[in-house]
């Protein structure tokens, strides 16, 4: 059996508004200067985390506290349904499961991924959901991919393929032994996309479509 594992933000729904107005409640509420949109948009894809701590610079302190402003926004003040699902991905799901393929999610979110789902009506199309969560220690793709592949006890790398925007998805599967599709319509460019070596780079839902029906 074939199984197809989706990042979500950048691959299956456009969350800019959502996201972006999420890092700039937070800055504000930080006292840090607001950033241009272009600069806030490639913050769309790393976990909220490494985006405080590692881009930024922030403090351990501030880090946990920019993440958290940044859920009350998006969480609390419904920023996660600030987005819009590419066109053709529901019609994507239902074609892959016509097939019997098995889809999965792995995101870097770290709540309510179910809901979004749901918000946009292909909840129904995934057996496994795998977010980022410190608690459980699921703090990157690879993590993800991993637990996806345990749960379904799949021994054969062969048949899992990852499907992604940014660099975080595609060099997970390739850290794991995975092929890969990467897709520019969303947040990575190119060259980011190139050096991670997927099996695949599609311009748009309707080529991703024609290359998954390939494997």
């Amino acid at each position: 059996m074939q199984h197809y594992i989706f990042d979500l933000d950048g691959t299956i729904t456009n969350p800019q508004s959502g996201i972006v107005g999420g890092y700039r409640y937070a800055f504000e509420k930080l006292g840090f200067p607001d950033k241009p949109e272009e600069e806030m948009v490639a913050l769309i894809g790393p976990p909220l985390k490494y985006v405080f701590s590692k881009i930024y610079g922030f403090s351990e302190e501030d880090a946990v506290l920019g993440v958290q402003y940044y859920r009350d926004y998006y969480y609390g003040q419904g920023g996660m349904y600030d987005a819009i699902i590419f066109d053709g991905m529901k019609a994507l799901f239902q074609s892959l499961k016509d097939k019997n393929k098995t889809l999965h999610i792995a995101t870097n979110k770290g709540l309510h991924v179910d809901k979004i789902l749901e918000h946009f009506g292909v909840l129904e199309f995934f057996t496994n959901i795998e977010h980022y969560n410190e608690e459980k220690n699921v703090l990157n793709k690879e993590t993800m991919i991993e637990n996806i592949l345990l749960k379904e006890n799949i021994k054969d790398k062969s048949k899992v393929v990852m499907i992604g925007d940014r660099e975080h998805d595609l060099g997970a599967a390739k850290n794991v032994g995975l092929q890969a599709v990467g897709v520019l319509y969303g947040f990575g460019n190119l060259e980011e996309l190139q050096k991670c070596m997927p099996k695949y780079i599609v311009q748009n839902v309707s080529e991703l479509h024609a290359v998954l029906h390939q494997f």
